[in-house]
C-alpha cells in the first residue's frame, strides 16, 4: 500500500491528532516523535501526528520530513508565524481528540502523565498537564484552539484561562506558574515607592 494510502486510511479513523510544536530541537526531534509514536501504538490507537514549525531556524523540520517516509502517522505542515504553530495545526486535525505539545528538548514525552490525562479525558473535555501538554476533545475545544496564539511558555495557562470563561469541564493538573515578570516587576516597584 502507498504512503498515500495509508495516510488517509489512517485519517479517516483517527482518534488522536497530536500537534507537535517544533523549534529548534534538531538534536532531539526524531527521537522524541518517535517515542511519542511508539507509545501511541503501544495503547492500540489510532493517531496522526501533525508538526509544525513555530519559528524554528534549524533542521528539524528536514529530519521530520526524513521521518515521515518511514512513519506514515507523521505530516510535517511547514512553517507558521510565530506563536501561531498550534492554530495552524488544528485545522488540519482530524482526530476526536488532540494532543497539543511543544518539542522542547528538554525530556522526552511525559508517558505516565499522558495515561493519567486520558483516563481523565473519558470523564472530562480537556485536560491541563501544566508545563507538558494539553490533551482536549477537539470539537468541543474548538473554539478555544482556533482563538488562541502564541508559544507554549504561556499557551497552556491562557487555554486553562479562555476554558474557565467558557466554563468548560477542565482537570488541571500541576502547579500554578508564578508570571515570569513578576519577579522582576516587584523588586522595580519597591525601588520606585521609595
Amino acid at each position: 500500500m502507498a504512503r498515500a494510502d495509508l495516510s488517509t486510511e489512517a485519517s479517516q479513523f483517527c482518534e488522536l491528532s497530536v500537534i507537535v510544536a517544533v523549534r529548534d530541537v534538531e538534536e532531539t526531534v526524531g527521537r522524541d516523535v518517535r517515542s511519542l509514536a511508539a507509545e501511541l501504538r503501544g495503547r492500540g490507537m489510532r493517531f496522526e501526528i501533525l508538526a509544525v514549525s513555530d519559528g524554528s531556524r534549524d533542521t528539524s523540520l528536514t529530519l521530520l520530513r526524513l521521518l515521515g517516509e518511514e512513519m506514515p502517522e507523521l505530516s510535517v505542515l511547514g512553517f507558521a508565524r510565530g506563536g501561531r504553530a498550534f492554530r495552524r495545526a488544528i485545522a488540519q486535525a482530524t482526530g476526536r481528540e488532540v494532543l497539543l505539545w511543544e518539542a522542547d528538548g528538554r525530556a522526552t514525552f511525559p508517558s505516565a502523565l499522558f495515561g493519567w490525562a486520558l483516563a481523565q479525558l473519558a470523564r472530562r473535555t480537556a485536560v491541563v498537564v501544566r508545563g507538558r501538554f494539553v490533551l482536549a476533545k477537539r470539537l468541543a475545544a474548538l473554539p478555544i484552539l482556533l482563538e488562541l496564539a502564541g508559544r507554549w511558555g504561556d499557551y497552556d495557562a491562557r487555554f486553562e484561562r479562555l476554558a474557565a470563561r467558557q466554563r468548560m469541564d477542565l482537570e488541571i493538573a500541576g502547579p500554578r506558574r508564578r508570571h515570569r515578570g513578576r519577579r522582576l516587576i516587584a523588586p522595580v516597584l519597591r525601588i520606585l515607592s521609595v
